[in-house]
């Protein structure tokens, strides 16, 4: 059977039963009668009267869609923009909220203020929550990030992510720790020191760099993303293995680990020019039959292929 019609002379049964149940305090009731009349006609005053009960049934969600139906009756008129207002705040619609709040707080011509400061209240204790909220949680990512050294690989991981949620001052806070611990995951700390350059963090930070402490200046450095070293890599890796698209995933795969590994200072390492050394050896630790012809050629760059074995054996202390 298909869809019921709904006609005109129904809108009257439904709205005498609305008012019913307003009048016994039955307001859910009322707001199904309110949703069959409302698809009758859509008028004005019935969803002013649809949004209020959504917003004394807790329906928050539900009323903000149905008043952004008619947002410019809503804001065209002090009283109605009240509701919709309240509304708002209900659904966390702060800055919306707020431009309304402090626009009427400014206007000589506003008659409800009383209403309006009522709402302003609202909004500064909303504003208040979520502050402390967003301290809160802020404070245990960072207890967990100051742990990672006693969480396994997978865990440091899955923490890690909690780092791009941290503002600069909380990343200032964490890094001098973090980026000089040997039992912090390399991978880690290379993830967050990338995000201290992304974020132009002003300083002089110590890096441990595979054995050896470093001095590093976020700001003077580039995310790990941009670094034209590993664009050229990239560029290399598409032209040599285009159509092999199962051998460039793994290969794709073990040249980002190569650059975090070697990161914030892959450029002293991975010498321009030598790109397509740097790849085949790479590709030979992957899969050791892959241009096998060529492996003589290869072999002069000896020193690539121990700084390959070098960022393998450093890896295999977190496995």
């Amino acid at each position: 059977m298909g869809e019921q019609i709904e006609f005109p002379k129904n809108f009257n049964m439904y709205m005498s039963q609305v008012m019913e149940h307003l009048r016994q305090g039955s307001v859910v009731e009322a707001i199904d009668f309110m949703k069959k009349a409302y698809t009758i006609e859509d008028e004005d005053s019935l969803n002013v009267l649809l949004v209020s009960s959504l917003l004394q049934a807790g329906e928050y969600k539900e009323a903000l869609q149905f008043a952004d139906e008619k947002k410019r009756f809503y804001t065209s008129d002090e009283k109605r923009l009240l509701i919709y207002v309240e509304v708002l705040l209900e659904n966390n619609q702060i800055l919306q909220a707020e431009k309304h709040i402090k626009n009427k707080l400014k206007s000589q011509a506003a008659k409800y203020t009383d209403s309006w400061d009522r709402l302003d209240s609202q909004l500064t204790e909303i504003k208040k929550v979520q502050e402390d909220n967003k301290r809160k949680e802020e404070e245990s990512i960072v207890r967990q990030l100051y742990s990672l050294a006693s969480l396994n690989t997978l865990e440091q991981f899955a923490a890690m992510k909690g780092l791009y949620t941290l503002p600069n001052d909380r990343l200032k806070q964490l890094a001098p720790q973090l980026l000089v611990n040997p039992y912090v995951h390399p991978l880690v700390r290379a993830t967050l020191f990338s995000l201290l350059a992304e974020r132009e963090v002003d300083g002089t930070y110590q890096y441990l760099w595979f054995d050896k402490i470093k001095d590093v200046k976020p700001k003077d450095t580039l995310p790990v993303e941009q670094n034209p070293t590993g664009k050229l890599l990239a560029d290399e890796l598409d032209d040599r293995l285009f159509q092999n698209p199962s051998l460039y995933q793994l290969a794709k795969n073990e040249v980002d680990t190569l650059l975090l590994m070697l990161y914030p200072f892959e450029d002293k390492v991975i010498i321009p020019g030598e790109e397509k050394a740097w790849l085949s050896s790479i590709l030979m630790t992957i899969d050791p039959t892959f241009e096998a012809g060529k492996r003589k050629e290869n072999e002069k760059f000896g020193h690539i292929l121990r700084w390959v074995e070098k960022i393998h054996s450093e890896l295999l202390r977190f496995e």
